[in-house]
Parts: C-alpha cells; sequence; structure tokens
C-alpha cells in the first residue's frame, strides 16, 4: 500500500484525502498550516507527497520531496512560473519519480467524452474553441491575491483550467502562438481579475479563453469548453442558466474525477508509466500562461489611449538623401 504525506489541508487538501481514501491509500501524515512539512518529505512512512498548499510552496516542496526520493502529486499551477516548474520536472527526470499536475479536469468524465467525440469527427474538423473560466459574483481572497505567493490572479487561478482543458479535448496538441489581454476590474489588489488570452494551437485551432473573479454573469461552468468545427458545435456541459439550473444533485467539482486522478498516481507509482496529467501538461500550461503574462504588458509608449498610435521615432537622414 502506498503511504502518502499530504500537504496542506484546505478545500483541495481535503479532496485529495477523500480521493485517497477511497483508492486505499494510506495517509501517514497531515501537514496543515505552520506544520513541519520537511519533516513529513524526510520521513521513512511516506512513499509519495501530495502538494495542496498556496502557490508559492509548490516548488520547494516539490524539490525537496524528489530530493528525498518521493513521488510528487502536485496542485495545479505547478510553481509560480515556468522557470520553477522546469526545475522541478527536471527534478523527477533527476530521480526517476512520478509527477502527477492536479490538472483534474482531464479526468472528468464528461471532459474524456467530449475528447473522444471530437476525435471521432463529432464536429467535422475542429476551427475555434470557446473556454470558460470565471468565477460570477464571487472571488477568492487572502493569499490568491497575493501577487507574491500565487504569481498571478484569475488567469493562473481559473483560466488556467480552461486553457488545459482546451488543449486536452483538441488531443493535446503544442501552442504556436499567445496574444492576451489581463486587467483588474473588480478590486484593489495587485493581480489580474479579468482576462482574455487568445491561443493558435499547432493543429491550425484557434482558442478563446475567458478567465475571471467577480464576473455579473457566467457564460460557462469551470473548464467548459465550446468547440466549433467544419460541420458541428461539441460543448462538454450544459449552459446552465436561472431558467434551466442544474440538477439539485450536481457536484460540479467532484469527487470522482479527485478519485480517478489519485487512482492514476498511485498506478504510475509502482509502473513508471507517464500519468495523465504528467510533468509535460503542467509545463505546456504554464508556459500559456507565461506568454500571456508577458503579451499582456502595456507598450512603452507615450500615450496609454490604445486608439492613438504612438509618436514614431524621429529617424536621420540616410547620406546622401538630401535634396
Amino acid at each position: 500500500m502506498m503511504r502518502l504525506a499530504l500537504l496542506g489541508h484546505g478545500f483541495i487538501g481535503t479532496m485529495h484525502h477523500r480521493a485517497a481514501e477511497a483508492c486505499g491509500l494510506a495517509i501517514t501524515r497531515i501537514c496543515r498550516s505552520g506544520d513541519d512539512w520537511s519533516e513529513a518529505v524526510r520521513s521513512d512512512d511516506v512513499d509519495a507527497v501530495v502538494i495542496a498548499t498556496p502557490n508559492s510552496l509548490h516548488h520547494p516542496q516539490a524539490l525537496a520531496a524528489l530530493e528525498c526520493g518521493k513521488h510528487v502529486l502536485v496542485d495545479k499551477p505547478m510553481a509560480l512560473d515556468l522557470a520553477q516548474a522546469e526545475e522541478i520536472a527536471d527534478a523527477a527526470d533527476a530521480a526517476q519519480r512520478t509527477l502527477l499536475v492536479g490538472h483534474m479536469w482531464r479526468y472528468r468524465n464528461e471532459v474524456i467524452v467530449a475528447r473522444d467525440r471530437i476525435a471521432a469527427g463529432a464536429v467535422g474538423r475542429p476551427i475555434r474553441t470557446r473556454g470558460h473560466g470565471v468565477h460570477a459574483g464571487w472571488g477568492p481572497s487572502g493569499w490568491f491575491t497575493d501577487p507574491a505567493m500565487a504569481g498571478g490572479g484569475a488567469l493562473i487561478d481559473m483560466g488556467i483550467h480552461a486553457i488545459d482543458t482546451t488543449r486536452f479535448v483538441l488531443g493535446d496538441p503544442q501552442p504556436v502562438r499567445v496574444r492576451a489581454s489581463l486587467g483588474t476590474a473588480h478590486g484593489t489588489y495587485a493581480v489580474d481579475d479579468d482576462g482574455i488570452v487568445l491561443i493558435d494551437w499547432s493543429n491550425g485551432v484557434r482558442s478563446v479563453v475567458e478567465c475571471g473573479w467577480w464576473q455579473p454573469q457566467l457564460d460557462g461552468v469551470e473548464a467548459d469548453i465550446e468547440v466549433y468545427g467544419t460541420s458541428g458545435y461539441q460543448r462538454i456541459w450544459p449552459q446552465f442558466t436561472a431558467a434551466t439550473p442544474p440538477p439539485a444533485d450536481y457536484e460540479h467539482c467532484s469527487l470522482a474525477m479527485y478519485q480517478a486522478q489519485m487512482a492514476d498516481f498511485a498506478h504510475c507509482c509502482g509502473t513508471g508509466d507517464t500519468p495523465v496529467a504528467s510533468a509535460d501538461v503542467g509545463l505546456t500550461a504554464l508556459r500559456i500562461v507565461d506568454a500571456a503574462i508577458r503579451d499582456s504588458a502595456p507598450l512603452p509608449t507615450e500615450s496609454t489611449d490604445p486608439l492613438r498610435p504612438p509618436t514614431p521615432p524621429t529617424r536621420s537622414a540616410r547620406p546622401g538623401a538630401e535634396r
């Protein structure tokens, strides 16, 4: 029986706890806020470490666990930025240990069904997609709004789910171009809470991903993806509205997908197989987030008016060009 240390015990940590119990795994250490997690990852009674802490801890905790020869399941985002994530992936390769990144929507039945239908030609050739990563009428607080602890705002919190789920249902193409506009519209924190990301994929599909907190309307549940093709349209979930609400017993962030994710993790730790939510999956998602943040930076022009062109630079005349 694989023995786990669970670092973090908030909402997501509790879901991992329940998933591990459902899979019959032993949880030998639980580290809540302020506990000594470094002692837990060194323990001889721990085979694998599940990291469900604030984003700023993912990098040091994952590296420490891998250095101690433990397998690692780390929640998304894999780290604060792409450079940290690459260090974690390299450490897992060097230690020859399983690394699973918590992009759990890849384990949701409705998402898998949508991917398989699209691969079977249900929409013809996919042309473009629209992804949803939005909280309506609500947004997080605390460390989620601290850039030093979170690495960003709604994009790295919610948009990254829609980015990775888009990629999954399209068959995991590679991003070839990323454009973005991010802003802060609903709070006084120093992170984004509204944004649009445009992605061109290696298979020719173009994707729009909408992300945000405190939005006035929800056009799609978390990680919902709409796919428009040459001969059809596919959506993962129905568009729930006030007129057509979800069933009373509907649970969107379900235990079932966390259990499937944990089962994949345990299997890969024992066999050396590559997880569905592999290190490359986590790296690619962060690569897109990183590109979006860089593209959204304001241009260094004299005017902040987007409709006013910048003043052209003064150019010296070419020799002999005088008239």
